[in-house]
């Protein structure tokens, strides 16, 4: 992995955490408004406001770890890490809006 990828990455990924909490916070809370909520549901919905962005930032600090023990260049493919994750809420929360 280059040092340019390295940053370029690096702020992807802390760009991506900031538009990821954002888009939770604001989306769990129109579900939350418009719709009932087990429990279950809604406490889960409460810790994918943290972990979601957390995963970015997490993965932000792997790839710097990973820099710094000369990863090879297949290590960018964490950056699929949080993108899926994000997909995958974007599946729960259209299927609670349903």
């Amino acid at each position: 992995m280059s040092l340019p990828a390295l940053i370029i990455g690096v702020f992807a990924q802390l760009f991506f955490a900031g538009l990821q909490g954002l888009i939770v916070v604001f989306s769990a809370a129109a579900i939350a408004n418009n719709s009932e909520l087990t429990p279950l549901q809604d406490r889960l919905l409460s810790s994918l406001m943290l972990l979601l962005p957390g995963l970015s930032l997490a993965t932000a600090g792997l790839l710097v770890v990973g820099y710094l023990s000369s990863a090879p260049w297949l290590s960018n493919f964490w950056h699929l890490l949080p993108v899926v994750a994000f997909g995958l809420y974007l599946l729960f929360a259209w299927g609670l809006n349903r």
